[in-house]
């Protein structure tokens, strides 16, 4: 990202750009409306939900917070932290005590003899969700993503005082480029290794099977219908 955005004009970059967030957002919309559609009508996995257990928790997050989540996400404090951790917006129970006025019926005489039953009347508590900052392991590529797209036009605007920066950038571009070559010859082998250790964690292959197959086939589908 850092040497394509460097190469590229400030205007014409800016023109790509508005046209690249056009088109991604446009075909991202018809794929998920193609996979809503295909997997209503397909259903992959039914029939063996009964037989499956639930892992973990599933938390309730609303919609804004997830908007504001993507939108903290884009401008990260740390870039190496960025590179490990992004934010996310955690919720906890908090406990507020609330003082009611006392009520007419309540009397002196009845506060006097039993102050521990008055000050129960008198008080109560309450228990609130309420959003808190907090932070999960995972890699934050949107903010990655927008640093180095920020930084590459910086160093492409800079010209000449740049050029030691853009050829740095190159020469690391260039070798990362030939590291994932290498490592992409030995990846065959490790996705072997991968999927052979979770066939045989698999209880009843056939189920399991069937529910790969369905979502193979659903996958495929639509990919089919979103080139088409």
């Amino acid at each position: 990202l850092v040497t394509g955005m460097a190469a590229l004009d400030s205007k014409a970059s800016g023109k790509m750009g508005i046209r690249a967030v056009v088109y991604y957002m446009t075909t991202t919309v018809i794929a998920v409306i193609i996979g809503i559609i295909i997997v209503v009508i397909v259903h992959p996995g039914k029939g063996t939900k009964e037989n499956m257990h639930r892992e973990g928790k599933i938390e309730q997050v609303t919609a804004a917070d997830a908007f504001l989540d993507l939108i903290r996400n884009m401008f990260p404090p740390n870039m190496v932290e960025a590179c490990f951790k992004q934010f996310k917006t955690n919720y906890e129970k908090k406990t507020f005590k609330v003082t009611l006025p006392p009520n007419e019926t309540s009397t002196m005489a009845s506060i006097i003899n039993n102050v521990t039953e008055a000050v129960q009347a008198l008080t109560m508590t309450r228990e609130e969700v309420i959003p808190v900052p907090g932070s999960v392991n995972g890699v934050n590529a949107l903010g990655l993503v927008v640093f180095s797209m920020c930084f590459g036009l910086v160093i492409g605007n800079m010209k000449e005082q740049g050029r030691a920066l853009k050829e740095f950038f190159d020469s690391l571009n260039e070798a990362i480029m030939r590291l994932v070559a290498v490592i992409m010859w030995y990846a065959p082998l490790g996705i072997l290794f991968l999927i052979a250790g979770k066939i045989v964690e698999m209880e009843d292959m056939g189920v399991v099977g069937g529910q790969l197959g369905m979502y193979t086939i659903t996958v495929i589908i639509g990919l089919l219908i979103h080139a088409i």
